[in-house]
């Protein structure tokens, strides 16, 4: 008997994962480390299997039209955009530039935060305020042209026109009307801050004791003029400017990692595609090992200091 496409379907979906490298992650391998270097080099090697998966499920496509519809491609384009953050993530890692992968793990948090949301939560109004949140720009940028415009007498700059049809195909291809928007409503999408959405999804105490503080470093807080752009003589209470980049720490390609693995499983058990068992048992693998790379560096920082 000839097999069907469902069950070529999932041959080739077993293929996809099984062409992943597992990232080596024993003790045999990290007992040999003799600097934060190397446990960088490790969290590269986990982020680009991390990565992998990931492109996968974002190229996961209904099997009918091949395409996705609004709400679909909200939260499969969160996916491309996580896949994006991580290379992102990577390629500064890479150039030994912390203060860059402060920002970008940040920016991948709130994508990877935004994930599970959307999967739990994303009713039809929710993804409908989602889009209005996001469009408010445009409906701010639509009100000065068209009072300028006004201004003038009704006299439309080519540059205008352009700006104007630009704001009307992006309202029409997010199916809303650019007279329906707000310029300030709604306040937070779902009604909620990053925060309140990080604790919805039993990710609160991450966001406070992990990404809070990246937060300093994507506005250009103080504390992240403190510890990376000055040179700070705390004895006399002035500074200078400090130009070096930092060398980046393990901890924060580890974390991005544990929690990506863990927002793309659960993308591929909302899409339902592929055996079940098997994804699972793969992302529980990467999880684990993604934990046991943390623990290797724990114990790495805890060594007598002779030995390190």
């Amino acid at each position: 008997m000839a097999p069907t496409e469902s069950e070529d379907n999932a041959k080739a979906f077993l293929a996809e994962f099984d062409s992943i490298k597992s990232t080596d992650v024993s003790s045999a391998r990290t007992d040999a480390f003799t600097s934060e270097d190397d446990f960088n080099g490790l969290s590269v090697e986990l982020l680009i299997e991390v990565g992998s998966f990931i492109c996968v499920a974002g190229n996961l496509l209904p099997a009918k039209t091949r395409r996705w519809d609004r709400n679909q491609a909200i939260l499969g384009g969160h996916i491309v955009r996580l896949y994006k953050l991580i290379s992102a993530l990577l390629d500064q890692i890479c150039q030994h530039r912390r203060e860059i992968t402060f920002i970008i793990a940040r920016l991948a948090f709130e994508c990877i935060v935004n994930i599970r949301f959307l999967i739990r939560f994303g009713g039809a109004a929710t993804y409908d305020s989602y889009v209005r949140y996001s469009l408010r720009q445009e409906r701010r940028l639509y009100e000065r042209i068209t009072k300028e415009i006004e201004a003038r007498r009704g006299e439309t700059l080519p540059i205008e026109e352009r700006m104007l049809e630009s704001i009307d195909k992006t309202v029409k291809a997010s199916g809303l009307s650019i007279a329906g928007l707000s310029p300030s409503r709604p306040r937070d999408w779902a009604d909620k801050n990053l925060y309140e959405r990080a604790d919805a999804v039993g990710l609160g105490g991450t966001y406070i004791g992990t990404f809070g503080g990246p937060s300093s470093s994507v506005h250009g807080n103080w504390m992240d003029l403190l510890e990376f752009q000055l040179e700070t003589y705390h004895d006399e209470g002035n500074f200078s400017p400090d130009f070096d980049w930092h060398n980046p720490r393990p901890q924060i390609g580890q974390t991005v990692a544990l929690l990506a693995v863990e927002a793309v499983r659960e993308y591929f058990a909302h899409v339902g595609e592929g055996p079940v068992g098997f994804i699972e048992d793969r992302f529980t693998d990467l999880s684990n090992r993604i934990r046991q790379a943390m623990l290797a560096h724990e114990a790495f920082l805890n060594r007598p200091r002779e030995s390190v």
